[in-house]
Order: C-alpha cells, then structure tokens, then sequence
C-alpha cells in the first residue's frame, strides 16, 4: 500500500461537542454467498435503524428458496444485531418495493409484501415485528384468485392498515386493499383498465381523514409508461386521477404526503429510449392533483432515479434516495432539496475496501436518524469471485457526510465510503503544541484522480487548513512512500474537535478526527 506520513503541528483548544458520526456497511449476513436487498428501513426509540431485507436460501442445505423476509438492527455505531429470517416451508416471503414497512402505534413495525407458492400463487403477505424487526405474527390476505403482489403499507388512524400493489388475472390492474388491526380484509377495489399493465408501488394518507393518495405507473399503448397518481377516499372510491410523463418511458412514482399536505412524487424521468431516466422530483396539489413543481436532479440517462423520499421534521425539506450512473457506473444517490424544490446538496457514494475499486450499488429507502442525519438502505452489487449482491447500509450526517465537514471540500459530490483505516491521526487525542502524525494508507485498488487533498476542518464548519499533497502539491501518490510537512495552525483557534479530510481531484476518500486535551 502506498503511505504518506504528514508531520502537523495543532495548537488548538479543549475538545468541545462532536457532530453526527457516518458510517457504512455491506453485509452479507447469513454468510450464504446469495444476493440480498434491503427495501426498508424504520428507526428504532434507541436510535438504532432497523432494516428489513429479502435474499434467497437453501433451507437445511437442500430446498431452494428464493426469498425470506429477514431484519437486522443497526446501532448509531454501525454495530449490527445477530439478525433474523422468516422461514415458512413451501412459501417465499417479500418484502415489498421500497419503504414498504411502516411503525405501528402499537409499537414494532409492520411489513406489507407478498408470499409466493409453487408454481405460481402470489399473495399479499402482512408481518408483525417486534422493535428489534423479530416477525412475531403474519399473515397472507385470502383475496380472490391467485396473483396479488403486495408493494407497500401504512398503518391508518383506526389502527388498521392499507397495502397496495398489483394483480394479475388475465391483466394487470392496480389494487388497494384496507385491513383491520389483526389483517381481516375490510374492503378492497382495483384500478386501471389492464389494457397494457397498471401498477401502484407507494402510498400515503391524507392529512385529517381526508382519504389515501396512491402512487404507480401506468403502461400505455406503444409501451410509453408514464407516472400515476390517485387520489382516493376512504373506501377506495378514486376523486381525481393524473397521469403524466415524456415521450419515453417513466418508472413508478413513489409518493409521501407532507406535514403541510403536499404530495411529493420522487421517482425518474424519461430522457431516452430504453428505460434511460433522470432524477425527478415533483410536488401536486391535493386537491387537484396538478403539478405545483417539478425539477430534475444530478446525471441523467441510464437507471438514475429516486425509491424513495422523505421529509426532515425540522426544516421541511425533501430527502430522496437513489442510484445515478456516474461514468457508465453505479452510484448510490442522496438529494436533499427544499419544500420548493431548491436543490441544497447532492451526494453521490460506491463501497470501496481492499478488494473492490468501485462497489456499484443502489439506494432503496431513507430515514431520520435522532441527530439530525440520515440513514439509507439498498444493496451493493455482485463482484464475482469477491462477493456476492449485499444489503448496504450508510449513515450520513445533515450535509451528507460520513465524516462532518465534507461539503466545504470545493467541488467534491462523489464520497468514496468504506476505506477503513486510509486516514489516521497519532497520538490522538494530542496535548496542545504537540506534533501529530496524520498517516495515509491507500489500497491498491484506488488510483487518485489528480492530486490528494488533505482538508482540517473545526468542529464548527470552517476550514482551518488546506494542502495538496506530493511534490510541491503537483501529483498523487503512486506506489511509493512520501512525505510533507503540514505548516502548524495558527494559534488562538476556538476550542472544539477537528475533522481531517482526505479527497482527490473527484472524490471524498476518507476522514479522520483530531482531538486536543
């Protein structure tokens, strides 16, 4: 591994307030080497994440399955719980489409997906869970006829739940079905001609017992798909429709209602033949169901949307999580905007270690987390020979750092998230005046885009110290040893924690923390 040994001198003060931590992880935890995605993530009272994921098995290293609902628990460390699966013989289990669980009042969550028997029975499929995501009760809603895929719940005022998604009997229709507390069926309707397909992937209830706003797509003729959203009341009955979209094809419209009512669609944006889409994010009326905003966001082209979108209690504003295509690769996406569509930062980030150069991977849902950042869930993708499709974790603060203090690195999006050890400080924490030894230890798999950058940032946002690094600043490491002199800060800086930053010409590569006694 190429090293570089950086000789600073930090006169600063006693160790003040730290911010939000980040982390990541890819996982694989069962160790069975089979793909896995997480769809889901709800937070715990603790908070601790707690991530709902399918993934296929052998049970008793023989029978073949290809999905079992499974959870694990992530704690504000990125520590993980010992996880858990339901296994039902002779079904598969779901987990849905995206952000397809929901808290329940009662405490623990609530996943609404689908089962599936051989050879070809799918059902809506409800599960119980305690707070750590342990299934303690499901069931498979006794609807009609034998292909029902359930996509996503909420729980409603009456303590009961509403699922949506699509059937199939000869043609596909969207469906809506309310439930009591216990799963008892207590009505259902379908939508959509299924002349071509219609599907619903999301949705949310209006503010006041005002009804239900559901989000899919719809397939018209000549294979264009373009967005659907519904508004429909409290028994299913639909008040206005909208349909909407380009010359080519948009995916699902995945939906929240805000605290103020609005409806907020995130999801992509046909830019070209083929599936090929750009982030897109607009707000309806719920009265109308007419488009107050819409904007696109980031690198267009290829599978670049938004699963997901949430609001920030707080502020109000709009967190929406992806994949982009980056240079014909994939990236997880985060995009923090305000209610009115006024972009404020977005975040792009792949899983590199030892062995992976560039760890493609997709972002499925987002939540809050209890210090004002943010937690998402998706999946890295197969390496062959490496590993096989993991569930991903990542933990950003408010600005979309891993490590606070990112986004005053100039030019930099792209966050590189799992070089473990590249960056680190000794002795840490320092007694004031002394030198600190700040060691760079990259793997072989990465080259630096231009020359690294190593960034000293105060625990308050400010950059207290900027230098390139090699000859004289003009090139990267590369392969080999180096060394410079980082000048000393300046005396009288403000009492606080202090943030290294290591970036190259492209991207954020790693983070550190300082500490004066």
């Amino acid at each position: 591994m190429s090293k570089l040994l950086l000789s600073v001198i930090l006169s600063l003060g006693l160790l003040c307030q730290a911010k939000a931590q980040g982390f990541n992880e890819r996982f694989d935890l069962f160790d069975e080497d089979q793909p896995q995605v997480a769809f889901s993530a709800e937070m715990a009272t603790d908070g601790s994440a707690v991530v709902f994921f399918g993934g296929s098995y052998y049970h008793n290293d023989s029978l073949f399955y290809s999905s079992g609902i499974c959870s694990v628990s992530v704690d504000e460390n990125g520590s993980f719980s010992q996880g858990f699966r339901l296994h039902i013989d002779d079904r598969a289990t779901y987990v849905g489409w995206s952000n397809s669980s929901t808290a329940r009042s009662d405490g623990g969550y609530l996943i609404g997906g689908g089962s599936f028997e051989a050879p070809d029975t799918n059902r809506v499929f409800l599960a119980w869970t305690d707070e750590e995501g342990v299934v303690t009760a499901h069931l498979e809603l006794p609807l009609p006829g034998r292909s029902w895929i359930g996509r996503q719940a909420k729980q409603t005022p009456d303590g009961g739940y509403v699922v949506v998604g699509e059937n199939s009997q000869g043609q596909v229709n969207a469906f809506l079905v309310k439930t009591d507390p216990a799963g008892a069926i207590e009505w259902y309707q379908t939508y959509g001609s299924g002349n071509n397909g219609d599907y619903c992937a999301s949705i949310d209830l209006l503010p006041d017992g005002q009804g239900y706003i559901m989000g899919g797509q719809k397939v018209l003729a000549g294979q264009n798909d373009e967005f659907w959203v519904q508004r429909v009341d409290l028994l299913g009955n639909v008040v206005w429709s909208k349909l909407w979209g380009g010359e080519f094809s948009e995916p699902n419209a995945h939906l929240i209602v805000t605290s103020s009512g609005a409806i907020i669609v995130a999801s992509g944006y046909g830019v070209g033949a083929g599936d090929s889409v750009g982030p897109y994010i607009a707000s309806l009326d719920p009265e109308t169901g007419e488009i107050v905003w819409s904007a696109m966001f980031g690198p267009q082209g290829g599978s670049s949307l938004f699963y997901s979108v949430i609001e920030e209690p707080n502020s109000g504003d709009l967190v929406a999580v992806g994949n982009a295509i980056i240079g014909a690769q994939y990236w997880g996406t985060f995009l923090r905007v305000t209610n009115s569509g006024d972009s404020l930062w977005m975040r792009h980030y792949q899983y590199v270690d030892e062995q992976v150069i560039n760890g493609r991977g997709t972002l499925r849902d987002v939540q809050c987390t209890p210090d004002g950042g943010f937690v998402a869930v998706g999946m890295t993708f197969p390496i062959p020979g490496i590993y096989s499709q993991d569930v991903w974790v990542i933990k950003v603060d408010s600005m979309g750092c891993l490590e606070p203090g990112c986004h005053l690195l100039t030019g930099i999006e792209s966050q590189v998230t799992n070089l473990k050890g590249a960056l680190t400080v000794s002795p840490n924490p320092v007694r004031a005046g002394e030198a600190v030894q700040v060691s760079i230890s990259l793997p072989p798999s990465i080259t630096p885009q231009g020359p690294l950058r190593l960034t000293v940032v105060s625990s308050e946002g400010r950059v207290v110290q900027e230098q390139l690094i090699g000859e004289g600043g003009r090139r990267a490491l590369q392969g080999t040893q180096q060394e410079a002199i980082l000048t000393a800060l300046p005396a009288g800086l403000s009492a606080g924690l202090y943030h290294l930053h290591l970036s190259d010409g492209a991207r954020w590569l790693a983070g550190a923390k300082v500490v004066v006694e």
